[in-house]
């Protein structure tokens, strides 16, 4: 009788306690992602590998571990060590400059911050105690040519002038909310990475007076950076490509004449507009540039000068083989 129900009534609580438990607690934690160590270090390489070339970064995060005395380390493998394991800032890699951080780094090591090439490099990646690339109230700390918006995204790199050596980074596609790219008049070489040039808040981009070489991506760029206003290529003898109609819509352009189709030459010798101005407004919106320049200018190496201190030996990493 009473034993039995007793019983029984027992496995009906632990049948209740079985069904209960398992649908209130476990549908909560599973959202929070892991936060360890171990998974910011996995988690963070995984997300560097996917913006840098993939032979110039390990699969594993302990093969990091000392790229800084080792002499065939990449740049992206000291970048990502020092993000990783060195950084005084310690960013989260849900934090969104992650990655901002991580492709200025690279940056410094592969155009010439490490190697003390730049004029300016005032607070650029401090090994002891690296600050924050934006900078504190009043600005103090901020890297040289590096500004930020409220929220800590990089908004404007300004590094022309400054003897940037090496190609473009494409690690710059991290920079989703710059506005401003001004590395005009410096010793950068090679081709231009498209995905470097084309973000999609892009408004000004600067690459005059450098040794950049191949075809200019005029359609990538437009298609990603569809807000840019204004870009100057000019004085890159090198550097060639044809320019579409959906640059009529820029406030200005500059390139070299001799290295881009349409023929971009004066209409005629006593007039100021050119024959693109003249094709974009013969076009249905009859939208022209505001300022379209042709180039006849041969660029002045950028020299560094004489009295630039020179930084004590380090290892500075080189590029992975193809980039």
């Amino acid at each position: 009788g009473g034993g039995g129900s007793g019983e029984e009534g027992g496995e009906n609580l632990k049948t209740v306690v079985q069904t209960r438990a398992p649908t209130m607690s476990p549908s909560m934690t599973p959202t929070l992602a892991p936060t360890g160590t171990g998974y910011r270090l996995t988690t963070g390489l995984a997300m560097m590998k996917e913006i840098s070339p993939s032979i110039a970064l390990p699969n594993n995060p302990e093969a990091l571990k000392g790229a800084k005395t080792r002499s065939g380390s990449t740049p992206q493998m000291l970048a990502a060590e020092f993000i990783l394991y060195d950084d005084a800032q310690k960013l989260s890699v849900r934090d969104p400059t992650f990655l901002e951080r991580y492709a200025l780094a690279v940056f410094y090591y592969a155009n010439g911050g490490c190697s003390g090439d730049w004029i300016t490099r005032t607070n650029w990646m401090d090994p002891d105690n690296a600050t924050n690339h934006c900078g504190v109230a009043g600005g103090d700390g901020k890297w040289h040519g590096v500004f930020c918006n409220l929220q800590g995204r990089v908004t404007e790199v300004k590094m022309n002038g400054n003897y940037v050596t090496w190609k473009l980074p494409k690690e710059f596609v991290a920079f989703t909310e710059l506005s401003t790219l001004e590395v005009s008049d410096n010793r950068m070489v090679g081709e231009l990475p498209s995905e470097a040039i084309s973000m999609p808040k892009l408004f000004t981009l600067l690459l005059n007076n450098n040794d950049f070489e191949g075809v200019f991506p005029f359609d990538v760029v437009k298609q990603g950076a569809a807000s840019l206003d204004t870009l100057w290529i000019q004085e890159n003898s090198q550097l060639s490509g044809r320019v579409p109609t959906s640059f009529c819509s820029l406030g200005s352009i500059t390139l070299d004449c001799a290295n881009f189709l349409p023929q971009p030459v004066y209409v005629s010798p006593d007039s100021s507009e050119t024959t693109f101005v003249a094709d974009c407004k013969a076009e249905p919106e009859g939208i022209s540039p505001r300022e379209y320049t042709c180039n006849t200018e041969v660029g002045v190496p950028v020299e560094k000068p004489a009295d630039a201190p020179v930084p004590a030996p380090r290892i500075c990493g080189s590029p992975a083989a193809g980039t």
